[in-house]
């Protein structure tokens, strides 16, 4: 009482003391108020926050100027009510002021001094900010929150154990991963021990004493627990040694965590990289991977079979100097160096020479794809390749052989040409001759003469045809070939052909179909040899529809373009022949007994011709249907 009252008397005369100096230096807010509830004293600090550092607050009202009017009669009231109260019988509060930066709430401790010598009494405040107190305090609930949320919602299970395994702390997701509930372990009902697997019991205790007994001690395990329903679950455990200062008593912490989906991936994993060994080894290609130390990391079966050592002989080994012969050695080292350090990427192929046990030299043809890590860092390349050593005799053999055969391709090709010029010569004379005989130029011919001549006329074209066949082809190969493009008639061109096979149309009792617009323009085209295309197309046409047939020919513009169509109502192709119908010498039927002649060259020069020409030409057809000959030709411009 005597120090209050002397801490009183010293803030009232505004005289330098220890209090003026602890007020000061610490910060308080602190006030004198008479009976009127005006200022007396007020701190620095006190000035500082409610007015402004230097102005004297003395004489003011306190409750008016600085307590909200919400408060004011409430707060003035219970202050009042100390003057009636005993000395030291303080009164504590919590209650905003009006600061220079607006309402801020104080803890407010508020003393009734009386000064017996003058016969007054005064209140002694002291204030406090409250807000800090209430951050600490919100904190500390939000910490709390956190915790609580944290164990909530852990996957896992925290627990501290003493010596003998009885558990006094347990939290987490223990139903799901024990089966059993948080008092079946807090009454000592279920040690953590009863949960083991019997095969790893032993270990389990063994890490655990070190936990218990060795101070700082750390471990981290494995292990299989025994759920409450029977099932087996994997377990890693994580237990620390632990020291209660207060007692010095030691005890265990630990974190556990459910692993069995882990150890259910980890098994997959194994077996899927055992799957993968499978496959390497029964791969028909070398395969193996070389780390940036140019060592072999993986092997498969079929490498080592081919090198002649087993895997454990080649796993490790530089891939260079050991498995590649001397001439080849270097410039492969210097290349892979290269690569591994990003200058220089694989070529997609590559053939080189690898050095077998027995000192043989296979060629390899190679395939090497970089292999990065996450970070996109080079860390090797993987290789598969294939042996090629008997593939290149037999490719060498092969070239002689092709070789071999160019030279008689060759002299078949002299041969044709000679020999479709020696025919032609006397064929002119054939066909000329037999022309005026039928004609009956030379005289007068019977039925059965007639009938003679008319087949010798026919046949003579015909082998006109096929001898004219043999020189364009012999001049394809040659690459002799040469086209004059000129405005060509599609419409005329046709008539030309209809009229040639006019008897053979007659003959064959076949109804033709012709719809040309005169107003069609004409196509940029060869004079002599579109005629032959059309020819042999219409011709074709004619030879495989039965008597009583129909062939339609139609020709359209399309933008730049004249589409031909020549559509009959023939024996049609298979979808199987199709494909191949173009190719030189290839016949629909090509049996010994077949019903059709020909020498399988038509449609293969038409395709010539028409490449040629810029144009198109492809076929459509159905079985016992119909076929539909599509031709397509630049406009003449």
């Amino acid at each position: 009482m005597d120090i209050l009252h002397s801490l009183f008397k010293d803030l009232e005369n505004d005289t330098f003391s220890i209090a003026s100096f602890c007020f000061e230096v610490t910060g308080a807010m602190a006030v004198i108020l008479d009976k009127s509830m005006c200022i007396q004293y007020a701190s620095p600090r006190t000035s500082e926050i409610l007015a402004s550092r230097g102005i004297h607050l003395k004489g003011i009202d306190w409750f008016e100027v600085f307590v909200p009017a919400k408060v004011r009669d409430i707060i003035r009231d219970k202050c009042y009510s100390l003057f009636a109260e005993p000395f030291f019988s303080p009164i504590e509060f919590e209650s905003p002021l009006i600061t220079l930066y607006g309402e801020f709430s104080y803890i407010w401790k508020v003393y009734h001094v009386k000064i017996p010598e003058k016969g007054t009494s005064s209140l002694f405040i002291i204030l406090k900010d409250s807000s800090n107190l209430r951050y600490l305090a919100e904190q500390v609930r939000r910490m709390e929150e956190k915790y609580t949320c944290f164990i909530q919602n852990f996957k896992g299970i925290l627990f501290q154990a003493d010596h003998s395994f009885n558990i006094d702390f347990i939290a987490g997701d223990i139903q799901k991963i024990t089966g059993y509930e948080k008092e079946d372990f807090l009454s000592g009902k279920v040690k953590w021990t009863h949960l083991l697997h019997s095969d790893d019991l032993s270990s389990f205790i063994l890490h655990a004493q070190k936990a218990i007994h060795v101070s700082g001690y750390s471990c981290e395990y494995n292990y299989r627990l025994v759920h409450k329903d029977g099932q087996l679950k994997w377990v890693n455990i994580h237990m620390h040694n632990s020291c209660c200062r207060d007692s010095n008593h030691q005890f265990i912490q630990a974190i556990v965590y459910d692993i069995s989906n882990l150890k259910h991936t980890e098994e997959l994993l194994i077996k899927e990289k055992n799957k993968v060994h499978q496959y390497l080894d029964v791969a028909g290609s070398l395969i193996g991977v070389v780390n940036t130390d140019m060592e072999i990391t993986l092997v498969n079966k079929k490498a080592c079979e081919v090198l002649g050592y087993e895997e454990h002989e080649v796993l490790g080994k530089n891939w260079f100097d050991t498995f590649l012969p001397e001439k080849v050695r270097s410039i492969t080292k210097e290349n892979y160096k290269k690569i591994i350090s990003g200058e220089m990427t694989p070529p997609p192929f590559m053939e080189n020479y690898v050095l077998t046990r027995a000192g043989e030299e296979r060629l390899i043809l190679w395939h090497d794809v970089v292999l990065k890590d996450e970070s996109g860092r080079i860390i090797g390349t993987i290789s598969s390749g294939e042996d090629i050593t008997e593939r290149k005799k037999k490719e060498v053999e092969l070239a002689k052989a092709y070789e071999e055969l160019g030279s008689i391709d060759k002299m078949k090709d002299e041969f044709l040409s000679t020999l479709s010029h020696e025919l032609k010569t006397p064929l002119i004379s054939i066909k000329g001759y037999s022309e005026l005989l039928d004609e009956g130029v030379l005289g007068p011919l019977n039925t059965k003469q007639k009938k003679a001549t008319d087949a010798i006329v026919r046949n003579s074209v015909r082998l006109k045809r096929l001898i004219d066949s043999l020189l364009f082809l012999n001049i394809v190969n040659a690459g002799k070939t040469k086209y004059k493009f000129d405005p060509v008639s599609l419409k005329d061109t046709v008539d030309q052909v209809l009229n040639s096979l006019d008897s053979q149309i007659k003959q064959s009792r076949i109804k033709v179909h012709c719809n040309i617009p005169s107003s069609i323009p004409m196509v940029k085209a060869d004079q002599d040899y579109m005629p032959q295309v059309l020819l042999h197309i219409i011709e074709n046409s004619v030879k495989f529809t039965a008597a009583g047939g129909s062939i339609f020919i139609e020709v359209m513009r399309e933008s730049d373009r004249l589409h031909l169509q020549v559509k009959d109502t023939g024996i049609g192709i298979s979808q199987a022949q199709l494909g191949e119908i173009f190719k030189k010498f290839y016949q629909i039927d090509g049996s010994m007994t077949r019903r059709y002649g020909g020498t399988g060259l038509g449609l293969y020069i038409c395709k010539t011709i028409i490449d040629a020409h810029g144009g198109q030409i492809w076929i459509e057809s159905e079985e016992h249907v119909g076929t539909t000959v599509h031709i397509t030709l630049p406009v003449y411009q």
